[in-house]
C-alpha cells in the first residue's frame, strides 16, 4: 500500500446514484435532477418537468426520458472540484456543471 497519498475524507462526493443534483447549463440556467433508488429520475428546469429512467453503462450515466420526442443521452463525469461540483459531458458534446445537493435517504 502506498503511504504517500493523503487520505481524502472530506471529498467523498458521489457523482452518480440516487440523490438530488443541481445542474447548471452553459447559458446559466439551473435545473434540478432527482434520481431514485428504483432507477427513475425527475428533472425540473424552469416550468418544465421530465421523467424517465437512469442507468450506468461503461462509466457513463445514461438518461432515457419517458417523453417520446426526447432522445436518451449519456453523460461522462469529470473531476470533482474543491467546491464539490464537477463537469459532465454528454455524448453530443454538451457540458454542464453538476453538484450533488443531497444523497437519497441521508439523515
Amino acid at each position: 500500500l502506498p503511504i504517500s497519498a493523503p487520505a481524502v475524507e472530506e471529498v467523498a462526493v458521489q457523482t452518480s446514484g440516487p440523490g438530488t443534483y443541481e445542474v447548471t447549463y452553459a447559458d446559466g440556467s439551473v435545473g434540478t435532477m432527482v434520481s431514485s433508488e428504483d432507477g427513475t429520475f425527475t428533472f425540473t428546469l424552469g416550468d418544465e418537468t421530465g421523467t424517465g429512467t437512469v442507468t450506468e453503462t461503461d462509466g457513463k450515466v445514461c438518461f432515457d426520458p419517458d417523453a417520446e420526442d426526447q432522445e436518451s443521452n449519456c453523460w461522462t463525469a469529470g473531476e470533482v472540484g474543491e467546491d464539490g461540483s464537477w463537469p459532465s459531458t454528454s455524448d453530443t458534446g454538451e457540458v454542464v456543471t453538476v453538484r450533488r445537493v443531497e444523497a437519497a435517504g441521508a439523515e
